[in-house]
Parts: structure tokens; C-alpha cells; sequence
């Protein structure tokens, strides 16, 4: 595909090693969608949503060679551009046919949103599943078949895709006892890295992001969601949230991220 071809060359073998040491998972015997699955799931439980180096005035980069750095290498996590971008690099890397999408975030207090987040469409016998490792919040655990109104579960939340004249497609999510929600909307025009960076750069500069506001770091563990948020240490489970601690302290926060996230 002529995009990832201009997002730069594939992973060397050590560094799929390595990636794949990282989270967990074994060399792909064969490329299908158990694999995809079980890929997407070892990378929400090994790599953390964490936005640690905006709160501490880092810039942010997103050349492939520093994201693998920092969250290979360097046990880190990264923002959700970071997340993907990596991702988008390993799926190719591997062999997929992957064409990533930009989406606008859907949120109940603040639905119209700047194109921001990255999305992962990948081609399996000739269909396409939408594959994602960084959103912040509880998110699609499985690849989702990009067909119509075809509700699909993945064993915590139901989502639906459905076709909007403004929005292009509409990701639904149905939490439990939450009901139906819209979470984002995308076109499939195809996008390369680089049209990831002024997103980037919005979420860690300008007054208005929400993503430099505060601390903001999740992970999924044993099946449950947990984040920092708000000055508060948090889990999500069945759709109910559940806060553990409340009014963190600094040193606190910085204990939670040692022992909890390993950061």
C-alpha cells in the first residue's frame, strides 16, 4: 500500500522480536483475525494511555524510531497518537494490510471535536476490522468488522457502526446499564503519520486539550479498566466505575504509577 510505503520501511526482525517480548505475544503463525485479536488485546494490557511527558513539558514526537524508543525500549506508554502510530508500524511490519483512518472523538460534553484520533482498518479475507490500542477510556477489546448496524460484543460492551452523512461512519458503544453512546466518527480516506502530528501537537499545547490538564494514565488488568484521572485512582469493570482512592497526593500518584502501571 503506497501510504505505509510513505510512512517509512518496516520493522528489522529484532525489533519485532523485541516488541512482541514486550507485550507478551508469540511470532504470528499465521495472519488471521484470531491473531489480530489476541495482538490488540496483549497491547491494552501491556501498554499503557499515559500523557506523563505533556505534563512534564516533553515535546511530543511522533517519528517511529523515538515512539519504539520510549515505549519499547523504555517500558512507556504514550498518548493515543503514539499508541497507534507504533501499532501501525508493527501491523505492517508483520505483514498486514492496514490502511490507518483519522476520527473525531465523540464525547456527551463535548460532541464536535477536531479529527484527532487514529484508527487501524485492517483487510482479512477481503473484509475489514477496525483495530485501536489507545483510547483512555474503556474502549473496543476485539477488532470490530466495519459492517452496517452488525452489533458485536466483546465480552464487556456491545458496539455498532453506522453510516453518517456528516460523520462518515459512527462507532456506538452500548456500556452496560449506560445504554447506547456514540465514541467517534471516521471517513476511510487513508492517512499516513505524518497527518497525525498537528493532533499531537493540539493535545499537548493548545489551552483548550484536554489532554494537558492534568495526569491521565489507564491500562486494562485482569480484565478490568483502570486509569488515573481527576486526582483520583479509578476502575471500570461491567460498566461500573468504581473510585479506589480519591484527592491523590503527588507522591501518591507517582506510587500508583510504580505500582499499578509500572511507570
Amino acid at each position: 500500500m503506497i501510504h505505509n510505503q510513505i510512512n517509512g520501511a518496516p520493522m528489522p526482525p529484532e525489533k519485532i522480536n523485541a516488541y512482541l517480548k514486550r507485550i507478551g505475544m508469540p511470532a504470528p503463525e499465521s495472519l488471521d483475525l484470531s491473531y489480530l485479536s489476541r495482538l490488540q488485546w496483549a497491547h491494552m494490557q501491556h501498554i499503557p494511555y499515559e500523557n506523563l511527558d505533556i505534563m512534564a513539558n516533553k515535546k511530543t514526537s511522533l517519528e517511529r524510531e523515538v515512539l519504539y524508543g520510549k515505549m519499547i525500549r523504555g517500558s512507556r506508554g504514550g498518548v493515543c497518537s503514539e499508541i497507534n502510530t507504533l501499532y501501525n508500524w508493527l501491523l505492517e511490519s508483520l505483514g498486514f494490510e492496514v490502511v490507518s483512518y483519522i476520527s473525531r472523538i465523540i464525547a456527551k460534553t463535548l460532541p464536535i471535536q477536531p479529527q484527532s484520533h487514529r484508527v487501524m482498518g485492517v483487510k482479512l479475507d477481503g473484509r475489514i476490522y477496525l483495530t485501536d490500542a489507545g483510547f483512555n477510556y474503556e474502549h473496543h477489546r476485539i477488532p470490530l468488522l466495519l459492517e452496517e448496524n452488525l452489533v458485536q460484543s466483546d465480552g464487556e460492551c456491545e458496539y455498532k457502526l453506522v453510516r453518517d452523512e456528516f460523520w462518515g461512519w459512527v462507532m456506538w458503544q452500548n456500556r452496560p446499564g449506560h445504554g447506547w453512546r456514540r465514541k467517534l466518527g471516521f471517513t476511510e480516506e487513508p492517512h499516513i503519520d505524518l497527518d497525525f502530528v498537528p493532533a499531537t501537537f493540539y493535545a499537548e499545547a493548545h489551552p483548550d486539550s484536554r489532554i494537558n490538564k492534568g495526569t491521565k494514565v489507564s491500562l486494562y488488568i485482569d480484565g478490568c479498566f483502570y486509569a488515573l484521572r481527576s486526582g483520583s485512582f479509578l476502575k471500570e469493570r461491567g460498566g461500573v466505575e468504581e473510585i479506589i482512592e480519591a484527592d491523590l497526593t503527588k507522591e501518591r500518584e507517582k506510587a500508583l504509577l510504580a505500582e499499578v502501571f509500572h511507570l
